[in-house]
């Protein structure tokens, strides 16, 4: 059994390699093809209000909101994958009730200089410059989610992150508004047991900080930018809100 929640940030600014790519994913496994894959445009105007929805709850082992972990670069995508050791952090509230899901990885979707978008929920039919991913996990359940990468190369680097600067709405989530929705993951194997929770409110990025991610190759030497995938059909899907 897997299950999981992908807390998602949408980035608003102040890839594809000549091998598979996002658009390519039904190819590489049959989950892709299915009904309920992410991500998706959420339109508000059918967006469903839900009464019985709470506040999130995200809470980190040390008070400054800090995670160490190994930072790799996959070809695909810069992720963290956090090492638990030396601390981690958990969510709950909103679709989740009283589940506790552990942060395991985090990693960005993000667009090429120059391109309209980078994100890869839509809002609207409007994209935003990038997307981050924090990958949490039922403690209920077996990890089934693997490590990533590092634009050094493919060795990974241990580095510390302070959650905290990189989403300030991390320090309380009790009122912060988000979109939930069922779909899958956005990348193979795309299996349909993820709960996605869209934040409404973008975080700023700066554009060198968005130069500096555009930078990265992946190992045959192509940018890794607009590394994400295109929208899916929400197929009866029902798109939830909270507003906090």
């Amino acid at each position: 059994m897997f299950q999981a929640v992908i807390f998602s940030v949408l980035v608003a600014a102040a890839l594809a390699s000549k091998g598979y790519g996002p658009k390519d994913w039904e190819k590489v496994s049959a989950h892709c093809r299915e009904s309920a894959q992410s991500p998706i445009n959420i339109v508000t105007s059918t967006v469903k209000e839900d009464s019985n929805l709470k506040g999130l709850r995200f809470t980190c082992d040390n008070k400054n909101g800090t995670v160490s972990g190994i930072l790799i670069n996959n070809g695909h995508a810069t992720t963290l994958a956090i090492d638990k050791a030396k601390g981690t952090a958990s969510l709950t509230g909103g679709p989740l009730g009283d589940n506790e899901y552990k942060l395991q990885k985090f990693h960005f979707h993000f667009g090429c200089k120059g391109s309209k978008g980078g994100s890869e929920h839509t809002v609207n039919g409007g994209a935003y410059s990038g997307e981050l991913h924090l990958v949490t996990y039922n403690t209920k359940y077996p990890i089934l989610l693997l490590l990533l990468i590092n634009q050094m190369g493919y060795t990974g680097v241990m580095v510390r992150t302070f959650l905290y600067n990189l989403v300030p709405q991390l320090k309380d989530l009790s009122r912060t508004s988000f979109y939930s929705y069922k779909g899958s993951l956005t990348t193979p194997p795309c299996y349909q047991s993820v709960n996605w929770i869209v934040l409404k409110r973008p975080i700023p990025a700066s554009e060198s900080v968005l130069n500096d991610m555009r930078d990265l190759h992946d190992y045959e030497e192509h940018s890794m930018c607009n590394n994400f995938r295109p929208t899916q059909p929400l197929n009866h899907r029902t798109v939830s809100e909270y507003s906090g």
